[in-house]
């Protein structure tokens, strides 16, 4: 018999206790990292719910959770950290559920709980919460148009916020008579209508840095080229101006204003009462500030009343009449650059005589950092990271419910060791079975409302990006769906690649999270066009002949990936790309699930302590000379027997 040893952390004494146990109470945990009855799903280490005894011990951890009238219960609402020990040896990390209570003859009996395993608990963490609620500020920057000038014209090697060419409000054209054609002067791309992107191995630095849980990934694809490479697209609102912070205009270096005897204008609040008969408002922009573009708003009672836009900065001046009320009023400005002004009230007041009183401001300074988080696209942690995994088939492991691994699956089984487990199994039980098959795999992502993508899928009658696999198999659909926005691309002018986050009829809208590769890191592509590049919403920027491609290809020099389901024809070369995220990540895993010699194994066998503590998901096992991987093993922790279900490994190496 082995020593099962469970031990449960203590919120508050912050200490493991170990649970008793009944004596036979079986104890069994089922493992599965990856299950080809269920290919697209990543599994974790759980138990069945077993009984231990209601003993003094374990009333002092569950905190007597019997009794309702506790005032400091054991917590069900969230699960416990515990590990389990085999013969004092680690086995598993993971969670305690409690599940229940039993009370016999008014005395409590029994408790019954359930391990669950680290990555399990994962979801956990993220309760929830958006990618928007983030608290990692260190990728903010401030949005200016030396800034994006330089990320859509730079030389230079990639940084971790681009700017790809996409129009969310026009319809950009190439030639005279078009609608709006950027080779010409008077109708450039203005960067105030170009939204960023970030690297997606820097969201997911984002969410290990943030504080409100205690994680970390790490794995060799997160370095990859494949994914460094590639993107996500920071949209979820209309306009870029919508991004930056509104600053209140601050009154309180005046304090109040100069006026006749009974008219006090108090400004100590940063607002004042709006009962006078006319006031004004004049934003003077100071020296070498003069272009930069500002919205100022103007609040009643803290409601927004009024809101002017001065489009290519200036002074500006605003004249409100008065209301009968004893309203407050005050003003808030936005930009979507550093900003320095000064800001001067006026009112006048209708007592016989005419006077006006004023006062001038001291200098102000705006905010110009674009925040990250608040421009992530709408979509859960949980729900983001499980999209990435299944657009790369990736996996993601634990031991101690706090460093992560993130891999390919073919890394993943690349990485384990070989177990020759013929002693230990059970040669007069071997069942053999067919590996489940399916007729269609369906590889897909969230339908696009771009009308390039829209033109797509009328034309070839599936939508861009998606790959619908006939195996020549029985069986039913499965679908692999991403919770992303694959965005088609338009060739404009040779090899010169724009965007579009417009509907059919042109109108914009907000996409679903979006992904793009940046497609050449270190080049530029240039093909002897010109388009021009304008900071304001008038004038004619300037023009130029290159520019960084964005799309869903990435080019290392020597080959191009595609962030494509299938072999498809590049609208930046005109080549078909055969390195599809089906050819690099799910053609070698799938073709060892249908190959006609597959077969899935269950055999048993009683495996020594060493083993059961060693032994990993990813371990290729050594049956009389034929080599299996794992597909499930359901462990009695008591007796050291293991249910295996092993598939023929038949994959080849890449």
């Amino acid at each position: 018999m082995i020593t099962v040893g469970i031990y449960i952390k203590d919120a508050t004494t912050l200490q493991y206790n170990r649970v008793e146990l009944f004596s036979d109470e079986k104890i069994s945990v089922n493992s599965s990292i990856q299950n080809v009855n269920d290919i697209s799903k990543t599994f974790t280490d759980y138990s069945q719910t077993f009984v231990i005894p209601a003993s003094k011990q374990n009333n002092k951890i569950f905190k007597h959770w019997y009794e309702n009238s506790n005032d400091y219960p054991f917590n069900t609402l969230i699960k416990a950290d515990a590990y389990i020990e085999l013969d004092t040896i680690l086995f598993r990390t993971g969670k305690i559920q409690l599940e229940s209570a039993t009370i016999k003859d008014n005395q409590p009996d029994s408790y019954s709980i359930t391990f669950i395993g680290a990555l399990g608990t994962l979801k956990d963490k993220f309760n929830g919460l958006f990618l928007k609620d983030l608290n990692d500020t260190s990728n903010d920057f401030p949005y200016t148009d030396t800034i994006v000038y330089d990320k859509v014209k730079a030389t230079a090697a990639s940084s971790d916020i681009m700017f790809p060419l996409i129009t969310s409000n026009k319809v950009w054209t190439f030639g005279s008579g078009t609608t709006y054609p950027i080779n010409i002067s008077g109708t450039p791309i203005r960067t105030l209508d170009l939204f960023p992107a970030i690297r997606l191995s820097k969201v997911i630095s984002m969410i290990d840095n943030d504080t409100k849980w205690n994680i970390n990934f790490s794995g060799a694809f997160l370095t990859d080229p494949r994914f460094t490479k590639a993107y996500l697209w920071l949209k979820n609102k209309d306009a870029i101006s919508d991004y930056f912070a509104f600053t209140k205009v601050d009154f309180t270096t005046k304090g109040t204003m100069e006026s006749s005897p009974g008219v006090t204008v108090d400004l100590t609040d940063n607002s004042f009462i709006a009962k006078y008969t006319i006031n004004k408002i004049t934003i003077t922009p100071s020296a070498g500030y003069t272009t930069v573009p500002y919205i100022l708003k103007r609040y009643l009672g803290g409601v927004n009343t009024t809101t002017t836009t001065k489009s290519s900065g200036g002074i500006g001046t605003n004249q409100y009449l008065a209301y009968s009320d004893n309203r407050k009023q005050s003003f808030q400005i936005q930009t979507s650059a550093t900003f320095k002004f000064t800001a001067k009230i006026e009112v006048t007041y209708y007592s016989g005589v005419v006077p006006t009183y004023s006062a001038t401001m001291a200098e102000q300074t705006t905010g110009s950092n674009f925040s990250i988080a608040n421009s992530f696209p709408e979509i859960k942690i949980e729900d983001f990271l499980a999209g990435i995994m299944k657009m790369f088939n990736l996996t993601c492991y634990s031991t101690d419910g706090i460093n992560y691994t993130l891999d390919t699956l073919e890394n993943y089984y690349a990485t384990g060791t070989t177990r020759d487990l013929t002693k230990y199994i059970k040669s007069d039980n071997v069942n053999l079975n067919r590996v489940k098959s399916y007729k269609k795999i369906n590889f897909e992502y969230e339908k696009s409302e771009s009308v390039i993508n829209t033109l797509f899928s009328q034309a070839n009658g599936v939508e861009y990006g998606t790959l619908l696999l006939d195996t020549g198999n029985d069986g039913d659909e499965y679908n692999i769906k991403l919770p992303f926005e694959d965005l088609n691309f338009s060739n404009l002018n040779e090899t010169f690649q724009v965007g579009y986050s417009l509907k059919n009829d042109f109108n914009k809208y907000i996409p679903k999270p979006v992904i793009l590769y940046d497609y050449n890191p270190t080049a530029l592509t240039a093909a002897g066009f010109n388009y021009y590049l304008s900071p304001t919403s008038s004038g004619t920027g300037a023009t130029f002949s290159s520019y960084k491609a964005f799309g869903q290809e990435y080019f290392d020099g020597t080959n191009t990936y595609s962030l494509n389901f299938p072999a498809q024809q590049s609208t930046l070369t005109n080549v078909v790309i055969d390195n599809s995220l089906y050819n690099q990540y799910y053609e070698n895993y799938l073709a060892n699930i249908f190959d006609s010699k597959a077969r899935l194994i269950k055999v048993s066998g009683i495996l020594p302590t060493s083993l059961l503590t060693s032994l990993k998901l990813n371990d290729k096992i050594l049956i009389r000379d034929k080599k299996y991987i794992i597909n499930t093993m359901t462990t009695d922790l008591t007796t050291g027997e293991v249910q295996f279900e092993l598939l023929t490994d038949f994959r080849v190496a890449i």
